[in-house]
């Protein structure tokens, strides 16, 4: 079986009740945000309602997790035949398709920074929600890391932990 999660993921805490009011994007970059609902609608949900996804919907996500996800995750289960051949093909279609338009956000940034129409503000300790969001985020994968049980057999308790708190989720 394989779980598959593609995503944007949000460091500070957005809306996921209603997709259509979330906007994890600052307006400057809606048109990257607009791209990215396009790539989601075309794996998650299909173009339209005769159309069906290329990514079937993977199931709830847990409501402690949910705070990790946008309303643009690419959540899926794959446990048939034909799995290996899904990830291979239509998942790395789609990790392609996110890293791109990923990219295209950064040299947008980038280049508005260059511009000076962009400023960054660095916020110190507590008062840099980044940090802040990004330091919770390790925190909640170290506390519940689902490969844990699956390492600890493989590998033994000790060098999965290390692993998971040292390498995968380190504290900063």
């Amino acid at each position: 079986k394989h779980l598959v999660a593609l995503d944007f993921q949000p460091v500070l805490p957005i809306n996921n009740d209603d997709e259509s009011s979330a906007n994890m994007f600052p307006e400057q970059y809606s048109h990257l945000e607009s791209k990215l609902l396009a790539i989601h609608g075309k794996y998650q949900k299909g173009s339209d309602e005769a159309t069906e996804p290329l990514l079937a919907w993977g199931g709830d996500i847990p409501p402690q997790a949910l705070r990790w996800f946008s309303p643009y995750a690419l959540w899926t289960r794959l446990s048939d035949e034909n799995a290996i051949q899904t990830v291979s093909t239509t998942v790395w279609d789609a990790y392609r398709e996110y890293v791109d338009l990923y990219f295209e956000l950064m040299d947008a940034v980038q280049e508005d920074l260059d511009d000076g129409k962009l400023e960054i503000i660095p916020g110190e300790g507590k008062n840099n929600a980044v940090l802040s969001g990004q330091r919770e985020y390790l925190e909640y994968r170290r506390i519940n890391d689902p490969a844990r049980p699956m390492l600890q057999r493989l590998y033994g308790k000790d060098w999965a932990e290390e692993l998971i708190d040292g390498v995968l989720f380190p504290t900063l």
